[in-house]
């Protein structure tokens, strides 16, 4: 930050209220120029919002306190720290049933190198008597397969396609990892880990609404409005109105004013361009319809035969952890002294504290995580999923409000645009009124009573700008030739 930039700081950190370039200017002494260029380096820096007054005036406000572009909120900061935490526990949990699972593979290898002794015994036998052995190979590769199909806990497979939920919103969705044995279904291992945490969500690219906004500026021109920030990215106004001065800062942009009153972004650098590199990819708002919230993704029978290997566990952790193991085998009728396993491992549990807790306590609070982890997530997913519905309602009356470029509308009219696509739900009346009613205010809408006695909602600001901007690139000539080359050294 230059020497002026620290100047107006220190002037407006003492008085925190919104100001003109030339009250900028008043108080630092600067010129009007110095103090533009000033206020154009401390909008770098931290979050602004302009305001535009009816005679032309552009105001800017830094809030009630300085806040640096890159900080992060209490709220976003606590968010970080549980998220880390979750991360960290599903790596312990996810180890723990990695260890659980070769356990229980040792186990069928065992069985595996039985049948294959007892094979091999049958077939020495059939050449003693003379026979010719027709008993085919046995490959191990699939075996070796889902061993280490084990320790890969990324549950998802390379691949990404769309899905349709209930409603009938696509959304976009990871491949599950596919099967050792059935490359047509989903892994197994890889349902034993979603059963508890679920489906990886498909990742969103923190800098994707600055690329989109890049290459959208890229193909208009280099001109944009706010309401079309809002089109892109589906942000309320005030979001809005910071977002466009974050862009301003990071794409060396410059605040304008249209002859009607219509403040716009110009980013004549952004149109500079050898046109080799390709840019992001521009999606509006509408079209982004937010995923289904799953909690496992798995097929019933899978769930089912997962549930029941947990159970299994569970009951016999219980019985260790407890004791009732010893008292089982005495109704049995077992002896203690009689060198049974169930006798001996039943004895063991009772005097020796480290095998009830080996075969007990341990695998007894693998098992109640293992079914209470799902239970709190289905409560939270059921709420993910009523506000991904609202969502995505919001999504589709975006779209008539820009598609009508903000004009007055009642409930009844919208009603009926938003529902000519009939591969999504209906909406009703009642549900398009509700949702306008937030709309206009994130918007800075406007209501009206017509003379029928309905309700009518307006966008004016967004009527302004979006008819603006249109004239603004008409009328606007573009020249991005970077010419000839006049040097090409290597360096």
């Amino acid at each position: 930050m230059n020497a002026l930039a620290q100047t107006l700081e220190k002037k407006i950190r003492k008085q925190l209220k919104p100001f003109t370039a030339a009250e900028a200017a008043a108080v630092t002494g600067l010129s009007i120029d110095e103090a533009k260029d000033a206020v154009d380096d401390l909008m770098k820096r931290y979050a602004c919002r302009l305001q535009l007054t009816e005679n032309g005036d552009l105001i800017y406000d830094f809030g009630q306190r300085l806040r640096r572009r890159d900080a992060k909120s209490f709220a976003e900061v606590r968010q970080d720290i549980l998220n880390w935490l979750w991360r960290a526990f599903k790596v312990i949990y996810k180890a723990w049933i990695t260890v659980t699972l070769v356990v229980y593979f040792v186990i069928f290898i065992i069985i595996t190198i039985l049948i294959l002794i007892a094979a091999t015994s049958q077939r020495g036998d059939s050449r003693g008597r003379g026979g010719r052995s027709s008993a085919a190979g046995i490959n191990l590769n699939g075996l070796f397969e889902l061993f280490f199909s084990i320790f890969r806990w990324n549950t998802r497979g390379g691949g990404m396609r769309y899905r349709t939920d209930r409603q009938g919103y696509p959304y976009r969705h990871y491949q599950p990892r596919p099967g050792v044995i059935d490359p047509d279904k989903k892994n197994f291992i890889a349902s034993v880990y979603d059963f508890v945490f679920g489906p990886e969500p498909v990742k969103t690219d923190p800098l994707s609404n600055h690329k989109e906004v890049a290459e959208y500026l890229r193909t208009q021109k280099g001109v944009v409005v706010t309401a079309e920030l809002q089109a892109l990215a589906g942000w309320d106004a005030p979001r809005a109105d910071v977002f466009f001065t974050d862009c301003l800062a990071r794409f060396q942009g410059e605040a304008q004013v249209s002859e009607n009153g219509a403040v716009y972004g110009q980013f004549d650098q952004l149109l500079r361009g050898t046109g080799y590199l390709q840019g992001g990819q521009i999606e509006y708002y509408w079209d982004e319809y937010e995923p289904e919230y799953e909690l496992n993704g798995n097929k019933s029978g899978h769930n089912l035969f997962i549930g029941f290997m947990n159970l299994f566990n569970l009951g016999f952790s219980f019985l260790f952890a407890s004791g009732l193991i010893t008292a089982l085998v005495d109704n049995a009728g077992m002896s203690n002294s009689s060198g049974d396993l169930v006798s001996l491992l039943a004895f063991s549990a009772a005097s020796s504290g480290t095998i009830s807790l080996l075969l007990g306590w341990i695998p007894l609070i693998f098992s109640l995580l293992f079914f209470l982890i799902p239970l709190l997530r289905w409560f939270k997913i059921r709420k993910q999923n009523r506000l991904r519905v609202q969502n995505n309602i919001r999504k589709r009356l975006y779209k008539i409000l820009f598609e009508t470029l903000g004009q007055p509308k009642t409930a009844t009219e919208i009603t009926h645009r938003v529902n000519q696509n009939g591969s999504v739900a209906r909406l009703s009346e009642k549900q398009v009124a509700q949702n306008m009613e937030t709309l206009v205010l994130d918007l800075k809408g406007e209501t009206a009573v017509s003379e029928s006695g309905q309700i009518t909602y307006a966008f004016p600001l967004l009527t302004l700008e979006l008819s603006e901007i249109e004239r603004l690139r008409r009328e606007r000539q573009v020249d991005s030739s970077l010419g000839n080359i006049t040097m090409d050294e290597e360096v």
